[in-house]
C-alpha cells in the first residue's frame, strides 16, 4: 500500500436496509496522493456503497456502521454535514454516470458549472462565466462560450460527461471518484474521457478512484487494483500484475470472461452462478460456490486478507501463487463483461 497516502479507508462496514443487512464487509485500502486506483467486481459487490460513503453520500437506509475513512489526515466518518459540506465538491469531486440526471434539464450547463463557482470559491457572477468558459475549453470542449450557453439536451453524452468533470474539478480537488463514468459511452468517446482523466491527473496531481465494469478502462488509467466479490475484497496489488497474474479464482474469471479483445470466440463465457445477495450471511469463502477450486475447509470459516510478495493482498485459502492463465491483452478497445 502507499507510504504516505491521501485517503485511507480502514475495515469499513456500511449496512443497508436500515441496518439489517451489512453489504460491506470490513473493506480496506488506501490512495496515494497523483495515484490512480481501479475497483472491480460484478454488480452489487459493494463498490460503489464504498464510494458512497467516502463521498459521504449514501442513500438512506444505508450507513457506515463501523470503520475509518480518513481523508488528508483528518477521520470523515463522523463528520457533519456542514463539515462535509466544505470537503463534497472542494477537496473531493465525483463523476457518475449517465451526466444528464446530475444536470439541471431547464438551465444552460454553464450556469449550472458558473453556479459552483459562485457558491464554492465566492466568485462574482462575470468572473464564475469567465472561469466556466476556461474549464470548458480545458475539458477539451469545442467553442466552450457557445457550450456555455446550451441546454442539457443539446449535447452529446460525451460532451455532457465532459461537462461534468469540469464540475468535478472545477474547485481543484485533491480526489477525483469516478464511479462509471464512461459507461454508456462509444469506444472513441470512451478514449477521450479516459485521455481527459489521465490528463488532469498528470497536470493537476490528482489522485483517481474509478469504478468500471470495463477492465480495459481499469487497465488504461490505474495504477492499482482493488477487486470487490460480495461486500469484501478478495485480491488487491498492481494493476498489471494482478491483470497478469490474477491470484484469486475470482480475478481469474473476471479476466477470462471479459473477452480481453478475442474477438474470434464464438461463445461467450460466463462465471457460473450468482454471487450472494448484500448481507448475506455465509460462514467461509463468499465466492466458493461457483469457484472449481472450491474445498471443504473454503466454506468451514472464514478466509483472511493475506499480504503476497509485490504488494499484492489476498484472500484464498488456496492460492499462494498467481493464478497463471493463457496469455491475455487487456489492451485499449477490449470490452469487459457486466463484471
Amino acid at each position: 500500500m502507499p507510504a504516505e497516502a491521501l485517503l485511507s479507508v480502514r475495515d469499513l462496514r456500511v449496512t443497508v436496509s436500515g441496518g439489517r443487512a451489512e453489504a460491506v464487509r470490513g473493506v480496506s485500502f488506501e490512495v496515494a496522493p497523483g495515484e490512480a486506483v481501479g475497483l472491480v467486481g460484478e454488480s452489487g459487490s459493494g463498490k460503489t456503497l464504498t464510494c458512497r460513503a467516502v463521498l459521504g453520500a449514501l442513500a438512506p437506509g444505508c450507513s457506515v456502521s463501523s470503520g475509518e475513512i480518513e481523508f488528508g489526515g483528518h477521520d470523515l466518518t463522523g463528520a457533519s454535514r456542514r463539515q462535509w459540506l466544505g470537503i463534497r465538491g472542494s477537496r473531493i469531486g465525483a463523476v457518475f454516470q449517465d451526466p444528464a440526471s446530475y444536470l439541471n434539464p431547464s438551465l444552460p450547463v454553464g450556469d449550472q458549472l458558473a453556479e459552483v463557482l459562485r457558491v464554492k470559491l465566492g466568485l462574482r457572477r462575470r468572473a464564475a462565466r469567465e472561469r466556466a468558459v476556461e474549464l470548458l475549453g480545458a475539458m477539451g470542449l469545442h467553442d466552450p462560450a457557445r457550450v456555455h450557453g446550451q441546454y442539457p439536451h443539446e449535447l452529446s453524452g460525451g460532451m455532457l460527461q465532459r461537462v461534468l468533470v469540469a464540475v468535478a474539478v472545477s474547485c481543484d480537488p485533491e480526489l477525483l471518484i469516478a464511479d462509471e463514468a464512461t459507461t454508456a459511452l462509444d469506444v472513441t468517446v470512451q478514449a477521450e474521457v479516459l485521455e481527459l482523466l489521465a490528463r488532469l491527473r498528470a497536470e493537476r496531481g490528482l489522485s483517481i478512484v474509478c469504478v468500471s465494469h470495463d477492465l480495459a478502462v481499469i487497465a488504461a488509467l490505474c495504477d492499482r487494483i482493488v477487486v470487490f466479490y460480495g461486500g469484501e475484497i478478495v485480491e488487491s496489488g498492481p494493476a498489471r500484475e494482478v491483470l497478469d497474474s490474477p491470484a484469486h479464482p475470482y480475478t481469474e474469471a473476471l479476466l477470462r470472461v471479459a473477452s480481453a479483445g478475442d474477438w474470434g470466440r464464438r461463445t461467450l463465457e460466463v462465471i457460473p452462478g450468482q454471487p450472494p445477495p448484500a448481507g448475506a450471511s455465509l460462514p467461509g469463502c463468499r465466492f466458493a460456490g461457483r469457484c472449481s477450486f472450491a474445498e471443504e475447509a473454503c466454506s468451514a470459516a472464514p478466509v483472511p486478507l493475506t499480504a503476497h510478495p509485490g504488494g499484492r493482498e489476498v484472500r484464498c485459502l488456496l492460492r499462494q501463487e498467481p493464478v497463471g492463465r493463457d496469455a491475455v491483452s487487456v489492451g485499449a478497445g477490449a470490452r469487459g463483461s457486466d463484471l
